[in-house]
């Protein structure tokens, strides 16, 4: 893309931009919702990472008895840099487009210098589209949760008293 000379340039390149933000936008949602799992100890382990490449879980197979601690931490270590790879990955194949059409974008401040102020006046700054980048979950795959735990609440020290039927001059309320 060349760096924009006139009204109709600049046109262009605002609603390339609105595009590009889209895109962004949409590639943020896709990256946040990519885990992988790899395993270890022929599948006797299984390490889970969010798209930060951050463990989320690790599942250890009760079977599994006839280890050091020190094996087993090679081995979870292992699995959780095969999923973090993997998952960069997969961030690659969601980013590596948008870093494409990013490169294609004017990139110097001194071409933009011969526009007239007017033009420039409304160019939103990207970051500002974009917004606060949103964090992936740190909740393990297929256990991932927009309530809070159903977990009945318990009191220690309360009392159970028998409900009383509400009528007339009983009730609190009068």
């Amino acid at each position: 893309m060349e760096f924009p000379r006139n009204a109709d340039d600049v046109d262009e390149l605002m609603g390339n931009l609105n595009s590009m933000v889209s895109r962004i936008s949409e590639a943020q949602h896709r990256a946040l919702a990519l885990t992988a799992t790899a395993t270890g100890l022929d599948g006797q382990i299984t390490v889970s990472v969010n798209a930060r490449g951050i463990v989320t879980e690790v599942l250890v197979d009760d079977a599994l008895t006839q280890v050091t601690g020190k094996h087993l931490g090679e081995a979870i270590t292992a699995a959780a840099q095969k999923a973090a790879a993997e998952v960069d990955e997969q961030l690659a194949e969601v980013w590596d487009p948008i870093n494409q059409q990013q490169a294609a974008f004017p990139r110097s401040k001194d071409a933009f210098a011969g526009l007239a102020s007017d033009f420039l006046a409304g160019l939103p700054d990207i970051d500002d589209l974009l917004g606060s980048r949103p964090q992936p979950p740190l909740t393990p795959p297929g256990r991932r949760r927009t309530e809070p735990d159903d977990q009945e609440v318990y009191f220690e020290d309360a009392e159970e008293r028998p409900e009383r039927p509400s009528n007339g001059f009983q009730d609190r309320a009068w």
